[in-house]
C-alpha cells in the first residue's frame, strides 16, 4: 500500500497577506469606498460630540474659575456685609477639603476648636445631601412634604415634630419618580445630631456679625471695594486682627480684584448724572431712560469714547480714581470677557453624565450611530464575500485554509477601518472645534483642551476600526467556510 506523505501547509507571510487585501480593496474601489464612507460618517459623528463635550467641559471649569475670580471682590463684600445664610455655612462645612483656610476662620470666629468642627462635618455632609433634594422639588411637590419650610428651617420642623417625618415619608409614597437619599432611621439618626449643627451655626454667626462691625469700624466712611483695594497693605491688617484668615496671595488678588471691581463701580455710578445719560444718549441716538449699564461697557471699549467720558466725568467732579482712557477701555474689554465668561457658564450647566461626559441624550445617539455603522459594514462586507466566492474557491484549491481567508477579509476590514476612522476624527473634529469656536468665541483660545482633543482623536480612530473588525467577522466566517466545489458552480 504506497504511503501517504502529508506535508506541512505553506503559509503566507504577514507582509503578502497584507498585499492581498490591499489588491482586493483597489479592485473593489467603489464598494470600498462607500464602505469607508459609512465609517468616516459615524467617527465624524462620534468625534463631534466627544470633541464638544470636552471643549464644553474645559470651558466650563475654565468659566467658573474666571468668573470666581472676577467675582472675587463683591465675594468680601458680601462676607464683610452679612453673616453668612445657614445654607452657605453648611455647604462651606460639608466642603471643608476643599477650603481648609476658611474652616479654620469659622472655628475662629465662632470660638470653637477645629476638632469640634471636624466632628459635625459628616453631619453637615447629610445635611447638604438632603438640601439638595428639597432643592430639586418644584414648591407644590416640596410643600406637601415639608410645608413653607425651606432651607435648614425644614430640619428644625422634623425635629421639633416627629409627625412631620410621618408626614414627609407619607408624601413620598405618592411621588414614585423622587426617591429620598437615605432610608428614614438614617434621616431620624441626623436629626438627633442636628441641634448641634444648627446651634453652631448660629455661634458662628454671631461671630461673623461681631467680625463684620469691627471691619466696618475702621472703614471711616469708604466703600468697601475702595477699602479691600488696600487688603494688600493696612486693611488686610484689619481683616486679619478681625479673624479673617488670608494669605498675602490672597491679599494681593483681593486688592487687584477690589480696584478693578471700584472702577467698574464709579463709571456704572456716573450713568446717576443726567448730563452724561443724555450725552450718551445723544451718541447712540436713543432715549436717556434707555441708557443701561451694558450699552455704557460696550461703547467704553473704544478709547476714544472712554477718553470721552472721563473729560465728562472730570468736567462734572465726578470721582475717576485716576483712570486713563487706555485703562477704561481695557475695563470694558473685561466686563466683555465676564459677561461671555458667564453666557458660557449658562451653556456648560449640563456638562457631563454618561458616557465619558457626553450626558444620557448624546450617550444614546453615539450608540445608534455606532450600531448603523456595524450593520452598513457587515452589509458591505456580505456583499464582497458574494461577489468573491470564484475567487475564495480558487484561493482554497490552491491550499488557503479557512483561517488565511478569514484573515484576508478581517485585515481588508481593518485597512477600510483606519482609512475611514482617519477620516472621520479629522472632519469630527474640525466641524466641532468650529462650532465651539463661533459659541465661545476666544474663551475656547483660552481653554483649548489639546490633549483630551488628541486622545479623542485617537479614541474615534480606534473605535472606527474596532466596529470594522466586530462588523466583518461573520462574513469572513462565512467566507472561510465556503466549499471550493460549491463556491465553483455559483454563476
Amino acid at each position: 500500500m504506497k504511503t501517504i506523505d502529508v506535508q506541512s501547509q505553506p503559509i503566507l507571510s504577514f507582509a503578502r497577506t497584507l498585499g492581498l487585501a490591499l489588491s482586493a480593496v483597489r479592485y473593489r474601489l467603489f464598494r470600498a469606498a462607500v464602505t469607508v464612507t459609512v465609517i468616516a460618517v459615524a467617527m465624524a459623528f462620534l468625534a463631534n460630540i466627544l470633541s464638544e463635550s470636552l471643549i464644553k467641559g474645559a470651558i466650563a471649569v475654565h468659566a467658573r474659575d474666571g468668573i470666581r475670580e472676577m467675582r472675587l471682590a463683591e465675594t468680601w463684600v458680601a462676607n464683610l456685609s452679612v453673616p453668612m445664610p445657614g445654607t452657605a455655612l453648611i455647604d462651606r462645612l460639608a466642603g471643608h477639603d476643599e477650603e481648609p483656610s476658611r474652616i479654620r476662620e469659622i472655628a475662629g470666629l465662632a470660638d470653637i476648636s477645629e476638632d469640634e468642627l471636624a466632628d459635625l462635618v459628616p453631619v453637615a455632609v447629610q445635611a447638604r445631601t438632603y438640601l439638595q433634594f428639597f432643592e430639586r422639588l418644584d414648591y407644590g411637590r416640596r410643600r406637601v412634604l415639608v410645608g413653607t419650610a425651606s432651607g435648614p428651617d425644614i430640619f428644625r420642623r422634623l425635629a421639633d415634630d416627629p409627625a412631620a417625618v410621618q408626614r414627609l415619608f407619607d408624601g413620598l409614597l405618592t411621588m414614585l419618580s423622587y426617591r429620598f437619599p437615605t432610608e428614614r432611621p438614617d434621616l431620624e439618626q441626623f436629626l438627633t445630631e442636628w441641634p448641634q449643627l444648627d446651634a453652631w451655626i448660629e455661634q458662628i454667626r454671631a461671630g461673623q456679625a461681631r467680625a463684620i462691625r469691627d471691619v466696618h469700624r475702621h472703614l471711616d466712611g469708604r466703600h468697601l471695594l475702595a477699602a479691600l483695594a488696600e487688603a494688600d497693605g493696612p486693611f488686610g491688617e484689619i481683616l486679619a486682627e478681625s479673624g479673617f484668615e488670608l494669605d498675602d496671595e490672597e491679599r494681593a488678588l483681593i486688592a487687584a480684584r477690589a480696584r478693578e471691581a471700584y472702577r467698574a463701580y464709579l463709571i456704572e455710578a456716573s450713568l446717576a448724572e443726567f448730563e452724561i445719560r443724555q450725552n450718551i444718549a445723544a451718541r447712540r441716538d436713543i432715549l436717556p431712560s434707555d441708557v443701561a449699564p451694558l450699552l455704557l461697557w460696550n461703547l467704553l471699549r473704544d478709547e476714544d469714547q472712554a477718553g470721552w467720558l472721563l473729560g465728562r466725568m472730570q468736567a462734572l467732579d465726578l470721582e475717576s480714581d485716576d483712570l486713563d482712557a487706555a485703562t477704561l477701555a481695557r475695563l470694558a474689554r473685561e466686563k466683555a470677557r465676564e459677561r461671555l465668561m458667564m453666557v458660557a457658564e449658562l451653556a456648560t450647566a449640563d456638562t457631563g453624565g454618561g458616557f465619558l461626559g457626553l450626558g444620557q441624550r448624546m450617550t444614546w445617539l453615539a450608540f445608534v450611530s455606532m450600531l448603523v455603522c456595524v450593520v452598513g459594514i457587515a452589509n458591505a462586507m456580505l456583499m464582497s464575500v458574494t461577489e468573491r466566492f470564484r475567487e475564495i474557491a480558487t484561493l482554497k484549491c490552491l491550499g488557503a485554509l479557512d483561517g488565511f481567508i478569514m484573515t484576508v477579509f478581517l485585515i481588508e476590514a481593518a485597512i477600510l477601518g483606519v482609512v475611514g476612522g482617519v477620516a472621520g476624527a479629522i472632519g469630527g473634529l474640525i466641524i466641532g472645534v468650529l462650532r465651539m469656536l463661533f459659541r465661545f468665541r476666544t474663551l475656547l483660545l483660552e481653554a483649548f483642551p489639546l490633549t483630551p482633543l488628541f486622545f479623542a482623536s485617537l479614541v474615534s480612530i480606534g473605535v472606527g476600526v474596532l466596529l470594522a473588525a466586530v462588523a466583518a467577522v461573520y462574513p469572513s466566517l462565512r467566507a472561510a467556510k465556503l466549499a471550493p466545489m460549491e463556491a465553483m458552480r455559483i454563476e
